[in-house]
């Protein structure tokens, strides 16, 4: 069975109207049932499922990636449209209080970019939450993994992403980052929200817990705009040493990476803009 990813929420449109883009992230996943990963901010998603046809009581499971809101945004307007509880997969450090520290000239602004409402009102509109935990099989066909192995002393290289904990920020180390294994007719299929975890360590732990040494396709979010010229080429070697046919970057990605992308990966290169859909 064919297995179809459509990109509902991103930054950008394969074709404005009647979309809505909008910064975050979020697709189907369809082939036999369906499965949202990731919400986007709640702007577009309902819209845009909408535009597409999609049926929101057809959704059997959501995943998310992480809980900055820019990925869960939409998951109450989503729970509160649709009938009847609904497995929500996710790390359990996904509800921890994140936190953007962003310097200004002669000023420090802290913003809060975690998920919008308490653990109980989404309980209260229908999410029955799983959490994961390292590598897990969710379905037939779809595994999650999360708590991605580091070095010791590892952090983001995205300074400005903070978690507070009893009142003090630290580093968000980013256990709760989560991407999507998806065995499909074409190959395995790699799924990222932002890949905070680092696009490298997830390739190579899935390959590691797989056997996997060559996935078909990588989608989403590589979130290397603020990472260090030599891990951007140890990520593009990456790619090619695990012979990926077709790489989808969106959202967080920006435009100069998505170029960097392009140039380096040509055919084998796509936009996941809102409408696009991938076939495997």
């Amino acid at each position: 069975m064919k297995t179809r990813i459509t990109v509902v929420c991103e930054n950008s449109v394969i074709v404005p109207l009647p979309f809505i883009g909008e910064h975050g992230f979020s697709c189907l996943i369809e082939s036999g049932d369906t499965t949202l990963f990731d919400t986007g901010q709640g702007l577009g998603i309902l819209n845009n499922l909408g535009k597409m046809g999609k049926q929101i009581d057809a959704i059997q499971r959501i995943i998310l990636s992480h809980g900055h809101y820019d990925h869960t945004g939409g998951l109450l307007s989503v729970l509160q449209n649709k009938n009847g509880k609904t497995p929500v997969y996710l790390h359990p450090d996904a509800f921890d209080d994140k936190k953007a520290v962003v310097p200004l000239p002669g000023n420090t602004i802290e913003m809060p970019i975690g998920m919008r409402a308490p653990r109980e009102e989404y309980e209260k509109a229908g999410a029955d939450f799983n959490f994961v935990n390292s590598f897990v099989k969710i379905t037939d066909s779809i595994s999650a993994i999360a708590d991605v192995t580091h070095p010791s002393g590892w952090k983001t290289w995205d300074t400005r992403l903070k978690r507070k904990v009893d009142g003090a920020l630290e580093d968000d180390p980013f256990h709760d980052d989560l991407s999507l294994l998806i065995s499909t007719e074409s190959g395995p299929v790699v799924l990222l929200g932002c890949a905070h975890a680092g696009i490298v360590e997830i390739l190579n732990e899935l390959s590691e817990k797989t056997g996997y040494d060559e996935f078909h396709a990588v989608i989403g979010g590589t979130h290397l705009g603020n990472a260090p010229e030599d891990y951007i080429a140890l990520a593009m070697g990456t790619l090619k040493k695990y012979r990926v046919k077709k790489v989808a970057v969106s959202h967080c990605t920006g435009l100069n990476m998505a170029c960097r992308f392009a140039s380096e990966f040509k055919n084998e290169f796509a936009n996941a803009s809102v409408g696009a859909m991938f076939e495997f």
